[in-house]
């Protein structure tokens, strides 16, 4: 069986954690630019404010809402000490997120608990007594079907499914409360009559891989309780790094480029820190109604991993996703199609000296960054942000606006 672990409404609950006099308040937590919801607390969730809503939406549901920046610092510090009590109770352990976690409860000592219900509830108790933070448990034999029953009854909810239970519980759920069945492909499957998560785990697997691909007939097993995907301690290296941030509205080009070349330098340098590179780049810019997305998408020659190389293919991307007049509250770059670094390789039409002088103006980026930050050196282009950021205003109590320096 395995289990999996949810910190309820996690970076509000940290700000409240760390703020006791926030506690029963309807909090919104906001990201980096503070125009998204990143986390609500459940007070401020009963008005129907939700994680990845615009702030203004939510403030406009919310009457008077404690507005906060994330505290990804403190986040981390109970990232860690959940992670370590979940480490104490089991030999394999993955964490699937900051604030979640897959367990193999038959690597726990002793062998699977003769009452999963009761283990869950004594070690649940235990990691709020210790960390000040509530969890939800879901215990399966998939890890699709862990992940969905832990969801099923927040805040502070255990959920465990045998065999048996499979079936009334997917029958109760409607298909998008499968992980991965997001707004277009809850449209396709409601397209097919698919209305419940048990509707899909009946449909034809045929017709299940023309409307999801082949992921969708392993989501299809998976449902079914059939463990595809075992829980590894040590995870994979990824296949694609991406990085985005909200914020208010604005047409401003040189603004979002400039956002832009400051996700290139985190997420080459998170790439490098694997030893990877990328063998294709993907830029999208999301409109100011936050129903569409504006994206573009690149294949390389060849695999690629310093700034300078990615540059001309992320700023094509870039022009060719910006309309100008329009607004928009989000640009997001992804390095995809990650494979570990290799030798550089060569064409006609690139001189190999100049290949080796790009690779060594990165490392010395890269040990620049790793000891003085990410923003102790910046390119011309991104100094708009940079400048800006000196000025950052962020909300703060019931709406109000502080200018932080």
């Amino acid at each position: 069986m395995i289990a999996h672990i949810d910190a309820d409404a996690f970076f509000a609950s940290v700000i409240q954690r760390k703020n006791p006099q926030l506690k029963g308040k309807a909090l919104l937590a906001t990201g980096m630019g503070g125009g998204c919801v990143i986390a609500a607390s459940y007070e401020a969730k009963a008005f129907g404010a939700k994680t990845g809503m615009r702030l203004s939406e939510a403030k406009r549901l919310v009457p008077k809402p404690i507005i906060l920046p994330s505290d990804f610092q403190e986040a981390c510090v109970a990232s860690e000490q959940l992670q370590d009590m979940l480490r104490s109770e089991c030999a394999l352990v993955q964490r699937y997120s900051v604030d979640e976690w897959f367990l193999d409860l038959n690597t726990r000592p002793g062998g699977l608990p003769a009452s999963l219900p009761n283990w869950a509830e004594l070690l649940q108790n235990k990691m709020q007594r210790s960390t000040g933070l509530t969890v939800s448990f879901g215990v399966a034999s998939s890890k699709l079907l862990a992940k969905m029953a832990s969801e099923y009854r927040k805040p502070a909810g255990i959920t465990v499914l045998y065999h048996n239970d499979i079936k009334g519980f997917l029958q109760d759920r409607p298909a998008e409360a499968i992980p991965g069945i997001g707004r277009q492909r809850g449209k396709r499957a409601a397209a097919e009559r698919w209305l419940t998560a048990w509707d899909i785990v009946q449909a034809n697997p045929a017709i299940v891989k023309d409307v999801f691909g082949k992921p969708g007939v392993d989501m299809q097993r998976e449902l079914q309780g059939e463990c595809l995907e075992p829980v590894i301690a040590v995870a994979p290296p990824p296949k694609s790094i991406s990085r985005c941030r909200s914020f208010r509205k604005t047409r401003d080009e040189e603004g979002l480029y400039s956002q832009l070349l400051a996700h290139l330098t985190r997420t080459v340098l998170k790439m490098r820190l694997q030893d990877l590179s990328c063998q294709r780049v993907t830029v999208w810019l999301r409109n100011d109604s936050y129903d569409g997305y504006t994206g573009e998408d690149h294949k390389l020659p060849h695999a690629l991993a310093t700034e300078d190389e990615l540059l001309p293919y992320i700023r094509k991307c870039f022009l060719r996703a910006f309309e100008q007049g329009k607004y928009y509250t989000q640009v997001g770059l992804g390095l995809m199609d990650l494979r570990p670094k290799t030798l550089p390789q060569y064409s006609l039409f690139q001189s190999p000296l100049q290949l080796e002088k790009c690779e060594k103006v990165q490392k010395a980026l890269d040990n620049v960054h790793q000891r003085y930050g990410r923003d102790a050196v910046v390119r011309g282009s991104a100094m708009h942000i940079a400048r800006k950021n000196k000025d950052i205003r962020q909300p703060t109590m019931y709406g109000e606006v502080l200018s932080c320096s």
